[in-house]
């Protein structure tokens, strides 16, 4: 059985584009908003982040806050500069992991495996 997860960005293009990168054959890929949680939860967490104080930060942090998915792995997908990433609280957080854009997909794949797995 395919592991859920789901990307989130406001941008429904972004959303695509990650949920392209993850092989389907792997994973069961659904897309969501910010300001929606998905109806279940899902194994992990893909969320492209445009710049701080944005939705998608404040989802990052509703889901650490929240104790049914402060545990849920998250990939960060960001242009940001990585000093700028490193600086906010989550990210010391080994549920988090951070790809640089434009992301590629064997980077975002192994990311997605290791946060499933950390010890394999």
């Amino acid at each position: 059985m395919p592991i859920s997860l789901v990307v989130v960005a406001s941008d429904p293009d972004t959303r695509t584009r990650l949920a392209g990168l993850i092989p389907s054959n792997e994973f069961s890929v659904s897309q969501g908003v910010p300001d929606q949680p998905p109806a279940e939860l899902p194994a992990l967490f893909v969320i492209a982040l445009p710049a701080l104080a944005t939705p998608e930060e404040q989802l990052i942090e509703r889901l650490r806050a929240d104790d049914a998915t402060a545990a849920t792995p998250i990939v960060i997908a960001s242009a940001l500069p990585m000093i700028e990433l490193q600086s906010v609280p989550y990210a010391s957080d080994w549920t988090i992991a951070i790809v640089e854009e434009p992301v590629q997909s064997a980077i975002l794949t192994e990311t997605i495996k290791f946060l499933l797995n950390p010890e394999g």
